[in-house]
């Protein structure tokens, strides 16, 4: 990331199941993003990328239980993904699959130079093995001798692995966290991300293929296949050239990674040192989102019952009113509860009521008065000033990546230009047609800011906001519901 080119990524899910309503925030947070700063640096300056982790033992496992040759199975669940993002205007510019024969070719040049850099060996390993979480973990991990994310007690496992000396990496990923204290939001995360550096140990990077048949061979050594995250991880780079294009690498790389909170270990160490091993810089930006919770507040589980469908989200309420709720209603950083009634009554109050009314009574007051909008070289000076300073708050808020603050300020400037028309009362028959023209113009001028810094947000509903408000014609845009 840099001032001319912006490269933002989300995780690649997995593709085992139906894409759930925490990989809806992911992929709606990260395409506000490139969408604003697309507007800002220009389209060819900005790249999207978004897509699906296809390898490891939990998706060979769900593939043979639901009675689909792999291929298949991986196609069926990638193109549910690829369906999401249509359905919720996820513009991305690159769908990124790790079944992908260039991506395994990117992926083996990525271990090969790790090899080369001395920071692959091979080792015995005894351990116990979490097929949900793909990875080993400890006793102290486990409650009640099973996974507190999966509920189900790991395999121990007993083979001879290859392992990647992450250990190596211990004191230069301290140092990089020291001098880039800002990379990390949220901030209060930073003491987490460095105490599990401080505790890095080398990890384990392979499986025996006849444990595991859905991977990447290793490079020299069939008999194993990748560890499917140091697999997964290498798309942040090969999506942009690593290992067949130099200079498409140098613009893009390093970027800004959007991910949830549990993935912070392999987003900000793993990674991160893989980065190192390979002589690549460690990444821009690193944004932990929140976990959306259940209505009753709990983690969302099938055994709770309180697992939220996107699908089923965008049936009810449409696809735009569901996008506004997670990027407004949802905190973009902390832990939120999914409500129906908070999402109705917030698109209610901020679109219908506010943003919507203010269009509506504009539009119709320009027409029945027969007055000039959108003419912004006849602004009133002292309402310009104000407006610019509101758009230049939430400008810097996009900057810093705090979207659900930039929909409530946004809100806030809408609700500005209620009071103002309120206040003015342009309908009443003793405002004259100059003052009626001077207070319509000034509104249009904050609709039109209204309607760019809602672009990123709600997409579709802003192209027709900005039409109406051109052409003058009466719209409805968002009904009450």
């Amino acid at each position: 990331m840099n001032n001319k080119n912006f490269y933002i990524t989300t995780t690649l899910p997995y593709v085992n199941a139906e894409p759930h309503i925490g990989h809806a925030l992911e992929f709606v947070q990260a395409d506000v993003l490139a969408r604003y700063f697309r507007k800002k640096l220009g389209k060819e300056n900005v790249f999207f990328n978004v897509g699906t982790d296809e390898h490891g033992l939990k998706i060979w496992r769900k593939a043979k239980e639901e009675g689909f040759e792999i291929n298949d199975f991986v196609n069926k669940y990638a193109n549910r993904f690829k369906d999401f993002c249509k359905l919720f205007f996820v513009s991305y510019d690159n769908f990124y699959r790790t079944s992908d024969p260039k991506h395994i070719e990117s992926a083996k040049e990525f271990w090969r130079v790790c090899s080369e850099n001395g920071d692959i060996y091979k080792k015995r390993y005894s351990g116990k093995y979490c097929v949900g979480c793909e990875r080993f973990v400890t006793e102290k991990e486990l409650i009640d001798g099973k996974c507190p994310e999966h509920g189900v007690a790991p395999e121990e496992r007993n083979e001879e692995n290859y392992f990647f000396r992450l250990s190596n990496y211990k004191e230069k990923l301290l140092e990089w966290l020291e001098k880039n204290p800002e990379v990390l939001k949220p901030s209060q995360k930073r003491d987490e991300l460095k105490r599990i550096i401080q505790e890095i140990e080398d990890i384990s990077i392979s499986r025996l293929k006849e444990n595991l048949p859905w991977g990447i061979e290793v490079p020299n050594d069939p008999e194993h296949v990748f560890y499917v995250w140091f697999d997964a991880l290498t798309n942040y780079v090969n999506a942009v050239g690593f290992g067949e294009d130099k200079n498409k690498l140098e613009k893009w790389w390093p970027g800004v990674q959007i991910f949830g909170p549990d993935n912070l270990r392999f987003q900000g160490v793993i990674w991160q040192g893989m980065l190192a091993s390979a002589g690549l810089k460690h990444s821009a930006k690193l944004l932990e989102h929140g976990m959306v919770l259940g209505a009753d507040g709990r983690k969302m589980s099938k055994t709770l019952g309180n697992v939220i469908s996107p699908f089923d989200q965008e049936q009810k309420f449409g696809a735009e009113v569901v996008r506004f709720y997670l990027l407004s209603g949802i905190s973009t950083f902390s832990d939120s509860a999914y409500k129906e009634d908070d999402l109705l009554n917030l698109y209610n109050s901020r679109l219908a009521n506010n943003f919507g009314n203010l269009l509506n009574r504009v539009i119709h007051l320009s027409n029945e008065k027969e007055v000039e909008i959108n003419n912004e070289g006849a602004l009133e000076e002292n309402f310009k000033y104000e407006v610019d300073s509101r758009v230049s708050e939430i400008k810097s808020l996009f900057e810093d990546f705090e979207i659900a603050l930039v929909s409530e300020k946004i809100d806030e400037l809408a609700n500005f230009g209620n009071k103002y028309i309120t206040e003015k009362e342009p309908w009443k028959k003793e405002v004259t047609k100059d003052q009626c023209t001077n207070i319509l113009n000034n509104l249009s001028y904050l609709l039109k800011k209204v309607i760019e810094l809602y672009e990123p947000i709600i997409p579709e509903s802003t192209q027709k906001a900005l039409i109406a408000l051109e052409k003058r014609e009466r719209i409805i845009l968002f009904k009450k519901i």
